[in-house]
């Protein structure tokens, strides 16, 4: 029983409400950041995006776009990860949240690679086809399911290679795991109640297969990391 996923219980997270101040924020993202560290969040994406650059031609930079980017720590590791590899990409960061914009853009000054633009994931100002690669982290399950799957179709839609999701796995064991790390490692209010809400938003790997369906993606693959981690990978290639 303990091992089996617990209903999805979707409930809306602090940092989402924008009502806290910007001190505040900062600070919870910065713990948000730890935790990608050292649990995984950026080595799955790194994994993946990998061999989009394994295939890709240096002769012109790599186009990606990180929809929902937050504080754009993810963002920032695919470039560092990219300039190791002596590889040129641009991406397009977005979030609907001004306050992580403007924490995002204070990280980002010495990464000219990244350009920010403020707007809502569910309605976003580009042209099919308008990227290589449609990057989302730890984000696709602050979302309904009917959202969900309305952000993988445009999400494909965007992307010419493909897409790469990569997020939480529902647990027990996870929620009971970051529900006490987040009381051993940080004071913040924000990070306390958002991490282990985050972890009861989040789909498991058969509702991530099933949402792609949905979606109308047809070459996917769904892939678990260690710990609870999930990447759904679109290859339109």
């Amino acid at each position: 029983m303990i091992f089996s996923a617990p209903p999805r219980n979707l409930r809306a997270e602090l940092l989402d409400l924008d009502e806290a101040p910007f001190e505040e924020v900062r600070d919870s993202l910065q713990d948000v950041r730890r935790v990608n560290r050292y649990l995984s969040g950026y080595r799955v994406l790194l994994h993946h995006i990998g061999r989009f650059l394994d295939r890709h031609d240096s002769s012109r930079p790599l186009h990606i776009l990180d929809a929902a980017t937050g504080s754009a720590d993810q963002p920032l590791e695919v470039v560092r990860y990219a300039r190791r590899r002596g590889i040129p990409i641009k991406i397009t960061a977005i979030d609907i949240n001004r306050k992580m914009i403007r924490f995002a853009r204070e990280e980002a000054r010495s990464f000219p690679e990244i350009r920010f633009v403020q707007c809502d994931v569910l309605n976003m100002p580009f042209r099919p086809e308008s990227f290589d690669v449609v990057i989302n982290s730890l984000s696709l399950h602050h979302f309904s399911r009917e959202h969900a799957v309305v952000m993988l179709e445009s999400f494909s839609r965007l992307a010419r290679r493909g897409v790469i999701i990569n997020d939480l796995h529902r647990s027990r064991v996870a929620y009971v795991s970051i529900y006490i790390l987040t009381r051993l490692l940080t004071q913040n209010r924000l990070t306390r109640y958002d991490a282990p809400v985050s972890v009861m938003n989040a789909f498991t790997p058969a509702e991530m297969q099933a949402l792609a369906q949905e979606a109308g993606w047809e070459r996917f693959e769904v892939h678990r990391h260690f710990p609870y981690r999930i990447a759904l990978v679109e290859n339109k290639s």
